[in-house]
């Protein structure tokens, strides 16, 4: 166990860079020149990033990979000598730091930008955000949207949409008026589940790129940009990305990495290969697939996926890390009702992989399967705020 001393933070340097690794990766020797080289041109851009900091693996080729835990990390030594007197008197061991820092600034206590880069990654070229709609249905900690609507607040070519599934008070959401390009909307009753509101909220928007989001979640600086370019770049309608684990359990900091193929891995059965909040998908495609069913307050995007298999050429990950989700008690992937591997999931689930495997046999019809597209007999209404 690595214990790190404090005494460098009166002293004045340009940036700081922490290198960590677990074993058997700790034999891993990046080049240094290398690595400095494309942080500073990270940091010559724009000063106020925090880097989270990986080795460059493979993507799996079956189902998803929970793979190293993360503790290395690069920002200005400013920003870290101001995180290290915001947190007071520290006593982390090496292990935490990087959970504490990325909590402290995906909570709002900092200005900082977060991206992950897997070493080595060299210096990249600049990329624009392609127009896009950002869909976020709400439920939960409202400080954790609060921070994702300043963050998104700052970028260009963004719409961002709010559902918000839950009682309404006056004090609860007052920041939205801090925010008048983003769009609220209060849905009742509640909860009426986020694929109601996903459905819904994508009839609002017009942009050819939508994006979700979940509410507790981060997205990287970059997600934007990165993951529309590639998806132009390379004619994939409907992609995601490896994400970034914040496990609030043990306060760890893990890469999760899906296979980049999801269409060929389909081809071989059905598999969990895409996390449908890190996802972005042209509109045309999302209509053209038949909508998020909204039976069903979770798993749904599952379904989804499975569907449209049959109907999309490519569905695919990009090999980077460009979201955040944090992974804490009470959400409705913990909770023992509806977590996962929970009896009621995996009912779901089976039924689903069973009608998968017939329609791909040619034994049943894709529009009369499970897989389709079902509606929520709950009435609602729903109010811009």
């Amino acid at each position: 166990m690595m214990f790190l001393s404090f005494e460098f933070l009166e002293q004045d340097f340009d940036y700081i860079l922490c290198l960590k690794f677990d074993f058997p990766l700790d034999i891993f020797k990046p080049d240094m020149n290398e690595l400095t080289k494309s942080l500073k041109a990270i940091f010559d851009s724009d000063q106020d990033t925090f880097v989270l900091l990986t080795q460059r693996k493979e993507a799996p080729l079956h189902n998803i990979s929970n793979d190293e835990y993360i503790y290395s990390f690069s920002c200005t030594f400013h920003h870290f000598k101001e995180m290290m007197k915001s947190r007071g008197q520290v006593k982390l061991l090496s292990k935490k730091l990087l959970f504490e820092l990325l909590n402290y600034i995906g909570n709002g206590y900092s200005c900082m930008r977060i991206i992950v880069r897997q070493i080595p990654f060299g210096v990249e070229e600049v990329l624009t955000i392609n127009h896009c709609d950002v869909i976020i249905p709400h439920r939960g900690h409202t400080a954790y949207l609060r921070n994702l609507i300043s963050f998104l607040n700052k970028l260009k070519n963004i719409n961002v949409f709010v559902g918000i599934d839950e009682p309404l008070t006056r004090e609860k959401f007052e920041f939205r008026h801090s925010y008048p390009n983003t769009f609220f909307y209060s849905f009742k009753p509640n909860p009426i589940g986020p694929y109601v509101i996903r459905n819904w909220l994508i009839n609002e928007g017009r942009s050819h790129f939508v994006f979700f989001q979940d509410s507790d979640d981060i997205p990287c600086a970059d997600r934007f940009e990165r993951l529309s370019s590639f998806m132009t770049r390379n004619s994939i309608p409907f992609c995601g990305s490896h994400e970034i684990r914040m496990n609030y359990f043990n306060k760890t900091i893990q890469a999760i990495r899906y296979p980049k193929n999801v269409t060929t891995l389909l081809k071989n059965g059905p598999a969990n290969a895409l996390l449908n909040a890190s996802c972005a998908i042209e509109r045309n495609a999302f209509y053209y697939c038949n909508r998020l069913s909204e039976d069903k307050i979770f798993a749904n995007d599952t379904k989804f996926l499975y569907y449209s298999y049959f109907k999309l050429k490519k569905i695919g990950n990009i090999d980077e890390f460009l979201y955040i989700r944090r992974l804490y008690p009470g959400s409705l992937t913990t909770s023992p009702l509806t977590s996962i591997g929970s009896p009621i999931r995996m009912h779901l689930i089976n039924r689903w992989v069973i009608d998968f495997a017939l329609v791909k046999l040619g034994l049943l019809k894709l529009e009369d399967s499970c897989l389709n597209y079902n509606t929520s007999k709950r009435k609602f209404k729903v109010k811009k705020l």
